[in-house]
């Protein structure tokens, strides 16, 4: 009840200054803790109870359930500077964050029940890697999800699944499988320790299996069509927009991180990199580049959130070029951090590196589908398509 009080004023007063400012307290605790996440592969339990006290999971959930409703702006701004002091951090903030959205897709007697609950944690396996089998009053469901950030300390888990009917799949109009999100309590479901990549190792995203477990319909909801029950702007947002900037504010702060230590690199090694005219100028390129992307990025937020605010469906070309922005940011900042790398020196690469471990982070986050360069290909498509019809 003390935390569900602490949660309300936050949220009373303002939110994000709150926010920023119980970051700041944690910062000590999550640059200590940043070397055993890495070698936990998830986050210590000290840390995760921590981030979850100060209701740092709870940035989307509805002003009704007692979480924040940030507005986008403003939660980008945690998650960049959570990323900022470490990127697993700050990466399982972003994804922790993301499933408080999901409350708006439910009845509100079913997204209290989940969201209420100070010590809600959603872990979601987007990916439709299981089946549900329509039964009374709900689906029987079976499955394993790979790469779910927050599964060591979630209390409940999202699972897309495709569904199915008398033994045979369903299909919606336009002649695709029919999937639908189902929400399990962490009892119904069995981690699977898997997660052992090379960067955002901190993040714990290990699988999870479920074998024919009932999920009641209320409990279940479209990811990609439903009606959304909550009023507020945040919840007409498209869910890729959403999901490709919090990943791009996210690499923003983590090359900001690495910035902050190639300074430090540079004043405890003042012979070999400050005093060089090519370090300085990739150090000036690289802060450039860093400073015009999250710029754009800001500015992009900026315009999604006025299209949601005015009830405004943004077009598909529209979309496509918040997405083209976002995957091409993630290119860019690689390859800035990337010259910094190359210019380093073997203190980059040790194992307890800052500089390194920001690195890591970063090509593991660019591994994800929704910020890959794969995406410029089917974008550029859209886009000169788009600019035919225009021209004719």
């Amino acid at each position: 009840m003390r935390l569900m009080r602490q949660l309300r004023t936050a949220v009373e007063t303002s939110p994000v200054e709150e926010l920023l400012g119980r970051l700041g307290e944690l910062a000590p605790l999550i640059r200590q803790s940043a070397a055993e996440a890495e070698r936990l592969a998830r986050l210590p339990k000290p840390l995760a109870r921590a981030l979850l006290r100060y209701g740092l999971f709870r940035l989307w959930v509805p002003k009704k359930c007692a979480g924040f409703e940030l507005e986008l702006a403003e939660a980008l701004e945690v998650f960049e500077d959570a990323a900022r002091l470490d990127g697993s951090t700050g990466w399982a903030v972003m994804i922790g964050a993301c499933g408080g959205l999901f409350a708006s897709h439910l009845d509100a007697v079913t997204a209290s029940s989940v969201f209420a609950r100070p010590e809600t944690v959603v872990a979601s396996g987007m990916a439709p890697e299981g089946r549900a089998v329509r039964v009374a009053g709900g689906y029987r469901v079976t499955g394993c999800w790979h790469y779910v950030t927050g599964a060591p300390y979630a209390t409940t888990f999202l699972a897309n699944c495709v569904v199915m009917d008398a033994g045979r799949l369903v299909f919606d109009a336009d002649g695709s499988p029919q999937t639908r999100a189902m929400l399990l309590e962490a009892a119904q479901v069995a981690i699977v320790p898997a997660w052992d990549a090379s960067g955002l190792r901190g993040t714990g995203s290990d699988d999870f299996e479920v074998r024919d477990v009932l999920v009641p319909e209320q409990r279940t909801f479209s990811l990609t069509n439903t009606t959304v029950r909550e009023p507020g702007a945040l919840y007409r947002l498209p869910l890729a927009s959403v999901t490709e900037l919090a990943i791009t504010a996210v690499a923003v702060g983590i090359v900001q991180h690495a910035l902050d230590e190639f300074a430090a690199l540079t004043r405890r090694n003042k012979a070999a990199l400050a005093a060089d005219p090519s370090v300085q100028a990739r150090y000036a390129e690289a802060r450039a580049t860093w400073g015009l992307i999250k710029a754009g990025t800001d500015s992009l937020a900026r315009r999604v959130w006025r299209d949601a605010l005015g009830n405004r469906t943004p077009s598909k070309v529209e979309l496509s070029e918040v997405t083209a922005s976002c995957a091409l940011s993630v290119v860019k900042l690689r390859g800035a951090l990337g010259e910094l790398m190359a210019l380093a020196g073997m203190q980059a690469i040790q194992p307890d590196s800052e500089i390194g471990r920001a690195w890591r982070d970063l090509q593991a986050l660019a591994a994800h589908a929704a910020v890959s360069p794969r995406q410029l290909t089917s974008i550029g498509a859209t886009l000169l398509a788009a600019s035919d019809s225009l021209g004719h």
